[in-house]
């Protein structure tokens, strides 16, 4: 009975432990309450295609920071595009992982003849610096070998970024190899794991439980995710700097800027 009670009492710390962040918030200092167009600041009725050349040089006139998604091609090239599927932009039934650059650059995207996949290099070349970045960073079947081809093409970027990811192991690869690189954790509500992960990985990883693995600078969480505990708690017991994904409305977007958060949206002008 003894060891039960033990047991009970050490569970709160235990769980403090396991969700706390990294609690160093000054590497934090500079990006509160930024403003990111969620994959570029793309409108396809104007012709520009999230995660594209024009829909980042859109947010770069705007003044916007740009969160962009990362992946390897069949043939090991860094691409800018999100999904694992190409279905849905370009009508093609492949992964990204399976296709060459040379096969996807053949591909058309969300019906505009010139909207292509870029690659990573492209975007940085284009961006040059001009407004942050908030790379995100897809998980795939070589998760380090990506994160080491990030940093490979950030050698001598001369712009502002921080990385994220959905996969606690990714993050944990920076906080282990690129500890001077902030760092965030994604997170949704347990129903957006769903397909992805089981229902015991999907608890686990919606209650931030894998923090003590990556220790995140900041934790990137659903805004419109229903019944969403663990940010609240993050809020409240470590003032986790937070990014709010996706806002879609002004009076949302106030209320996010309003709490020092970082604002990834889209489909509005702030």
């Amino acid at each position: 009975m003894r060891p039960l009670l033990i047991l009970t009492a050490a569970m709160p710390a235990l769980i403090l432990f396991l969700v706390s962040p990294n609690l160093r918030r000054g590497r934090m200092k500079g990006w509160r309450a930024r403003l990111f167009a969620h994959r570029g600041l793309h409108d396809p009725s104007k012709g520009l295609v999230e995660n594209t050349l024009p829909a980042f040089e859109a947010a770069c006139r705007g003044g916007y920071g740009i969160e962009l998604d990362i992946q390897f091609t069949r043939d090991m090239q860094v691409v800018v595009f999100h999904d694992d599927n190409l279905g849905r932009l370009a009508g093609d039934a492949r992964n990204v992982c399976d296709a060459t650059l040379a096969e996807l650059r053949l591909l058309p995207l969300a019906g505009v003849d010139a909207a292509r996949i870029p690659t990573l290099r492209e975007v940085l070349d284009a961006v040059d610096g001009r407004v942050p970045l908030l790379i995100e960073l897809k998980t795939g079947r070589k998760n380090a070998a990506l994160c080491q081809a990030l940093m490979d093409h950030l050698k001598g970027y001369r712009g502002e970024y921080i990385v994220e990811s959905f996969n606690p192991l990714i993050v944990r690869w920076f906080r282990r190899n690129a500890p001077g690189v902030v760092r965030g954790q994604l997170v949704c509500g347990r129903d957006g794991y769903r397909g992805a992960v089981g229902a015991v990985p999907a608890l686990l990883m919606s209650s931030l439980l894998f923090n003590a693995l990556a220790r995140p600078d900041f934790i990137a969480y659903d805004v419109n995710a229903p019944r969403f505990f663990a940010p609240r708690l993050q809020r409240a017991l470590f003032r986790t700097p937070l990014a709010a994904w996706t806002v879609r409305t002004p009076p949302l977007l106030r209320q996010v800027q309003a709490r020092g958060e970082i604002a990834i949206f889209e489909r509005i002008e702030p």
